[in-house]
């Protein structure tokens, strides 16, 4: 017993020692490990990518890892300036990794969804290429979690832009209602959900804060309700558009499908027909309408289609006429939009003289 003090000096010592030598590991090695672990994100990315392939069934998890998002970033918005013991850094780094990780599977997961259902080149390229961006940016460790950490700013932009891409996503195939209304949810959710994320509890009191949040959710709506056409509308996908010079309308069964290039002679009624198929997971209203163009010029707008579609996807079509003479020679594209102004997919065909 005469030798505890002795005992407990060298533990002192040797517990130096080893937390010294794991600090200069940690200082050499450190930028080479996160380099690393940032390829390996995006590996596993790349695999979720791939895996999320028709996976409508793993939305749910993906709604779970968006909670456990909202709570990790507001631990960051809250307590990251609390204590600088040990411990805590530990566990800011730990809830650091966990959000990494849950945004980086959460992006990858929606990239799929919502390219199946983008028209190339269309202005709705811009969202998916976005979310591209940002999955590519969450793989990049020591950069994300620098920005996570000292740009609240970005941190809630970047809550905001995953929130309402995967609930938008979500809400219609939970509750069976249209696109346009699932986005207003979804763009609601996510503004509520990151009133806690930049405000206390204190400015919440405050009647003119309330007043300013009140107009931003306003405007929030608005802009969301504008900006459809550069939204993708998922979980909507065009399979195949075909034409034909007939068609029987109680069936929608074609005698002879036609070709990506025709001759007018074909069209023996002077009609062109068109018919698509749309996929959806699930029982979903739409409303859908067609775009005829010649030569980039508009010919006709069908009227607007109310169904609700199914998760054996469903058919609709429509026919061109002109109002003199026969199917002008030229490039005719068909497209199919939501009656508010998404476009779900294209198609065309060359008639020939």
């Amino acid at each position: 017993m005469r030798d505890a003090p002795g005992i407990r000096r060298r533990l002192r010592i040797t517990r130096r020692l080893v937390t010294q030598r794991l600090h200069d590991l940690h200082g050499r090695y450190s930028r080479l490990f996160w380099s690393l672990h940032s390829a390996w994100a995006l590996v596993t990315g790349i695999v979720v990518l791939v895996l999320a392939h028709n996976r409508y069934g793993f939305l749910k998890w993906v709604v779970l890892f968006l909670g456990l998002t909202w709570v990790s970033t507001l631990f960051f918005s809250r307590f990251a300036g609390l204590s600088d013991s040990s411990a805590f850094r530990f566990a800011r780094g730990f809830v650091s990794y966990l959000t990494r990780v849950m945004y980086q599977e959460t992006l990858f997961f929606l990239i799929p969804f919502y390219f199946y259902s983008t028209t190339f080149p269309s202005w709705n390229n811009a969202y998916v290429v976005m979310l591209a961006a940002l999955a590519v940016l969450s793989c990049f460790d020591m950069l994300f979690d620098r920005l996570l950490r000292e740009r609240p700013w970005f941190a809630l932009a970047f809550f905001l832009v995953v929130t309402f891409s995967a609930l938008q996503f979500f809400v219609p195939l939970l509750l069976g209602i249209r696109l346009t209304h699932g986005a207003l949810i979804a763009a609601g959710v996510a503004f509520l959900a990151a009133i806690p994320l930049a405000y206390s509890w204190n400015d919440l009191k405050r009647g003119r804060v309330l007043l300013r949040l009140g107009i931003a959710l306003v405007l929030t709506l608005a802009f969301v309700r504008a900006m459809r056409f550069a939204i993708p509308p998922v979980p909507l996908r065009l399979t195949k558009v075909r034409f034909s010079a007939q068609i029987d309308p109680r069936t929608l069964r074609i005698p002879a499908e036609l070709g990506a290039s025709t001759p007018a002679g074909n069209l023996t009624n002077g009609k062109l027909y068109a018919t698509a198929t749309i996929f959806a997971p699930s029982r979903l209203p739409a409303a859908l309408q067609f775009r005829f163009l010649h030569n980039g010029r508009t010919v006709r707008w069908s009227r607007t289609v109310r169904l609700v579609a199914h998760d054996k996807g469903f058919r609709i079509w429509d026919v061109y006429k002109p109002a003199r003479g026969p199917v002008q020679p030229g490039r005719y594209q068909v497209e199919i939009w939501t009656d508010d102004s998404q476009l779900v997919g294209r198609s065309e065909i060359a008639v020939t003289p």
